[in-house]
């Protein structure tokens, strides 16, 4: 492992231990607006994979999407680098078998699981060596989804980019974004196939719950146009063939 990704990895093992990674782990999910958004997104992570299916949950953080996964998923196991996240994941979703642990090189045998699952994980690493370990701990046919920012939205690119932004959103200081043409092409080198990487999403955490449903309307209407490429998120999906 390279200098430069230990000193990634003591940085974001730092972030992890503070109360400001704690509330960016959690904020946004409980107003109307946010339920809607993690519900999406644990419907996209365990679309068809079965209850028997063994799970692999990358950047577990504080457990929020842990739980998700549980209620329909029998063998989850969940990692992430924080020490500090994980103690409090273990008290919110208590079934999971949480191991600390670096995305970037995973210890478990090679074949191990019949899924890989994250909800903005990627961007915080090197997205390239954390594919390559998914790939070799995927058995054949298996799947990895993923749940990321679009750095073609306007708000995240700015947030990225502008280290001002960067630090009132608490971001950790190596998290970046990428495209979807960006992820689509790493994981074509890798050897995933079945690649499906598409822009989702412009229900913003912070909207009023009255106005819910109208921008829900306006979404789907809006996923049907060009505009669509600047979505909030990216949902990515491939398997190992």
């Amino acid at each position: 492992m390279t200098a430069e990704l230990n000193d990634r990895i003591r940085r974001e093992i730092e972030h992890g231990a503070t109360d400001v990674a704690v509330r960016q782990a959690d904020a946004g999910w409980d107003s109307p607006a946010g339920r809607i958004r993690k519900e999406r997104r644990a419907s996209f992570l365990l679309n068809q994979i079965p209850r028997s299916a063994r799970v692999l949950e990358i950047g577990a953080g504080t457990g929020l999407q842990t739980r998700s996964l549980l209620a329909a998923i029998d063998d989850v196991t969940a990692i992430d680098i924080s020490p500090d996240l994980i103690e409090v994941a273990k008290h919110r979703a208590p079934r999971a078998n949480y191991q600390v642990m670096d995305a970037h090189a995973p210890q478990f045998p090679a074949g191990s699981f019949d899924a890989i699952l994250g909800v903005s994980i990627l961007h915080h690493l090197n997205w390239d060596t954390c594919l390559m370990s998914c790939f070799r701990l995927l058995k054949p046919n298996g799947i990895i989804r993923f749940s990321e920012p679009n750095l073609l939205n306007p708000q995240i690119y700015l947030q990225k980019n502008i280290p001002a932004l960067k630090r009132m959103a608490g971001d950790s200081p190596d998290e970046y974004a990428f495209t979807r043409w960006q992820i689509a092409r790493s994981l074509r080198n890798i050897g995933f196939t079945a690649i499906s990487v598409r822009a989702f999403e412009f229900l913003h955490p912070g909207t009023p719950e009255r106005l819910v449903p109208f921008v829900m309307k306006l979404e789907s209407w809006i996923s049907r146009t060009v505009l669509n490429e600047i979505a909030g998120s990216l949902l990515i999906e491939a398997r190992k063939s």
